[in-house]
């Protein structure tokens, strides 16, 4: 008989929860979503400017409604798994309930952020789940003492559907740039990049990039105009010399997800020196690490003209993560296995 895994979560193509479907529709699962914020939407925008407020507000009547449609599908699909990909717009009821109707079924959830984002409801929902899984060792003793019974760490991945070499039709892409980022604006990712103006520098995420450097920042001219995912993230990857990955104060010390989607697409990455990065990579094998924007610099004048020093680390991070059981078919193999394990 074919296992079912019901996803908590978005089901669009570059979430979290659609790379963990692709991984459990490798190992001949059938999975299905359940999107809270679909469903709190629904409840809402019979209201006035009710939509609108559901993002902002907590409304505990039509979070209780909502959730009643999770409680529904999941006595209609009986799944071996239900797994909650960040717990946001679940409540912790409603979990409770889901154990008393179908306690057969294991409730997991893989929390892909730093307890500094749990809010209370997060945080009610902890003692529900069979297994927490966090994405960073450091952080498994704090969702102990908020209430998780049983906490695993569990590392992000490559998708291998979305992370891979780009392909422009068998051409090899010109090389474009000395350096790239490719995330979120922070003001200390501001102030790192500010000292790596004398390369070719290229940065893509939103438009806070805009919005939010400072008046007389040189790096809104970087800025590529808008963020770089799937097949556009390899791309800059390929254009690119050297990917950098600054890790902020919310996720350190990770890993987080750059740290595999980044070798995966055949990149060079320099890394945030962390010692949960040096778990799982050997620096100046097969990645490269800094700590200070001095360092930073010093690495990405130096790897810009040692081509061959620079391919054979991005060479062996491709292989590490793609080969070496950094996938997320490999992520959702090591879910399974927790299960049959209990």
């Amino acid at each position: 008989m074919t296992q079912s895994v019901l996803i908590v979560g978005s089901s669009t193509n570059w979430s979290l929860e659609s790379s963990y479907a692709r991984g459990f529709q490798r190992l001949g699962w059938d999975t299905y979503f359940w999107e809270p914020q679909k469903a709190l939407y629904n409840i809402a925008r019979g209201y006035r400017v009710g939509r609108l407020l559901s993002t902002f507000l907590h409304v505990e009547s039509w979070l209780r409604k909502s959730n009643a449609e999770l409680l529904t599908v999941a006595d209609k699909l009986r799944p071996n798994l239900i797994l909650v990909i960040g717990t946001g717009g679940v409540r912790a009821g409603t979990l409770a309930q889901i154990k008393v109707r179908s306690p057969e079924c294991a409730i997991f959830c893989i929390y892909p952020d730093s307890p500094h984002n749990l809010d209370s409801d997060r945080i009610h929902c902890l003692p529900f789940f069979d297994l927490v899984a966090t994405s960073s060792p450091a952080w498994k003793r704090a969702f102990e003492l908020l209430g998780a019974g049983r906490v695993r760490y569990l590392p992000f991945a490559s998708d291998i559907d979305l992370h891979q070499p780009y392909n422009a039709g068998g051409r090899v892409p010109e090389v474009t740039y000395d350096v790239s980022f490719i995330g979120t604006w922070r003001p200390e990712r501001e102030e790192l990049l500010e000292r790596l103006v004398e390369f070719k520098l290229s940065i893509w995420g939103n438009d806070y990039w805009k919005r939010r450097t400072s008046p007389e920042s040189t790096l809104r001219s970087r800025w590529g105009g808008r963020q770089a995912v799937g097949n556009e993230f390899a791309k800059v990857c390929s254009e690119s010399r050297v990917l950098l990955n600054i890790m902020d104060t919310v996720t350190w010390p990770g890993p987080n997800m750059r740290v595999f989607e980044q070798p995966a697409c055949g990149a060079f990455s320099l890394v945030s020196r962390t010692p949960a990065v040096l778990e799982l990579f050997t620096e100046g094998e097969n990645i490269e690490c800094f700590e200070s924007a001095e360092e930073a610099r010093d690495k990405v004048r130096y790897y810009i003209s040692h081509d061959s020093e620079r391919q054979q680390i991005a060479q062996a991070g491709y292989r590490l993560v793609v080969q070496g059981g950094h996938t997320y078919v490999d992520r959702a193999r090591q879910v399974v296995e927790w299960i049959e394990s209990d």
